[in-house]
């Protein structure tokens, strides 16, 4: 007993020093703080509470954690009337190292070290955080806000049974899409925050992870505003596009593994192949693209009406899915992907992924996601058409015209 309570006050001492050294280190001269040792102290304070718990009661370790809130109080007064300073960083690093020591105490070494590990790291990244805080504005709030009642308010609610003709519509498998999509257009948000737009490629890329088919539009439109830009326009659209790839890829292997390894090498090929280009087309015309993005603002991905929207097009594609191949022929569902395409992928992905674990073949899944992609690269070549110069048209319908057409062959050997 003895020899394990000595390691228990080893530990944590040990681990109260480390995030005492962290305080101790970043301290302004003549200016007053807890360090290493106060830290050590405060570890093994914690351990000993934990044992006195177990000797006298939960009431002593009651008494002690007392003492100890006292004793933080006192000096946060002392401190704050002699500095000014209100923060309570340090009182919450030393709350946090006592209950270091008391997990010490409980031989939870490992839990102990996670968590004086992690303290330390947050404290050590105060400018760091920062400056991700000032990225952020009140409408990123709003963003996760609304994905918080995407995810965390409407899906509990959502029943989980089936509706209407054939059973085919459950509301909370359908919301169970709606999060996976608004997940990743919630991440390619907050990409974008973060990093910023480190040149108009890398927004197209970061912006592929909302919608490719937004970026083809916004990039198409800025070529004639823009022409000298044409070529990293072009590959913006081209990065989006190619990260499409491997998003239905994902997305399969999160709802249908089978169906994914049915997709992986015809979505692998495209990727690498599209994003290759789109990284060739990016270095003829980076010279010109210094982080000159300011025709293009991504807006939030994640709005409950935006959510509403891909919830009722999933629902309507899932009962068509399920509607064809009860009643017709898996050509059927061929066509079906191929109309999806003409607006999304994620919905048509998602549905043929579900009806693989109901039991259709992987094969006719496959044709249906391989349909989509290509209606899909098609519809964002004659977006660039349309809406850009010639030369950009040319670019990108010179790639995804051939990504589309590969997809289209591979549809019929697969």
């Amino acid at each position: 007993m003895s020899e394990t309570l000595i390691l228990s006050l080893l530990v944590g001492a040990g681990l109260g020093f480390v995030i005492g050294l962290e305080r101790q280190l970043h301290v302004r001269v003549g200016e007053a703080y807890a360090g290493a040792r106060t830290f050590a102290l405060v570890g093994v304070w914690g351990v000993a509470a934990e044992a006195m718990g177990e000797w006298l009661g939960q009431g002593a370790f009651v008494a002690a954690l007392v003492v100890f809130g006292a004793v933080a109080v006192a000096s946060y007064l002392a401190l704050t009337a002699k500095t000014g300073d209100v923060g309570t960083t340090t009182e919450m690093a030393a709350l946090a190292t006592f209950f270091v020591g008391v997990l010490a105490g409980r031989e939870s070494y490992e839990v102990a070290a996670a968590l004086a590990v992690g303290t330390a790291v947050l404290l050590r990244s105060k400018e760091t955080l920062r400056s991700v805080a000032g990225r952020f504005e009140r409408e990123d709030i709003a963003a996760a806000l609304q994905f918080g009642v995407v995810t965390a308010v409407i899906l509990p609610l959502a029943p989980d049974r089936g509706f209407g003709p054939l059973q085919a519509i459950n509301p909370r498998e359908i919301w169970l899409m709606v999060v996976l999509v608004s997940a990743i257009g919630f991440a390619g948000y907050l990409a974008l925050r973060l990093l910023g737009s480190r040149g108009l490629g890398l927004t197209g890329l970061l912006g592929g992870l909302i919608s490719s088919t937004a970026v083809a539009m916004s990039f198409s439109r800025m070529t004639h505003r823009r022409d000298e830009l044409t070529n990293v326009l072009v590959a913006g659209v081209l990065a989006a596009s190619g990260l499409m790839f491997g998003r239905v890829l994902v997305e399969a292997a999160i709802v249908s593994p089978p169906l994914a390894v049915g997709l992986a090498a015809p979505m692998l090929v495209l990727l690498v192949v599209v994003e290759g280009a789109a990284y060739l087309v990016y270095r003829r015309g980076r010279a010109g693209s210094r982080d000159d993005d300011a025709g293009l603002r991504l807006q939030n991905p994640v709005t409950l009406p935006v959510a509403l929207q891909f919830g009722l097009l999933y629902g309507v594609v899932v009962f068509l899915g399920r509607f064809l191949v009860e009643n017709a022929t898996s050509g059927s569902l061929v066509l079906l992907g191929a109309v999806s395409g003409i607006t999304d992928v994620d919905a048509i992905t998602l549905t043929a992924a579900n009806l693989v674990n109901d039991g259709v073949e992987v094969r006719e899944a496959g044709r249906a996601v391989l349909a989509a992609v290509t209606v899909n690269g098609l519809v964002k070549t004659g977006l660039a058409a349309v809406l850009g110069t010639r030369r950009h048209a040319v670019l990108v319908g010179a790639v995804l015209g051939v990504a589309s057409l590969g997809t289209l062959g591979w549809a019929f050997v697969l």
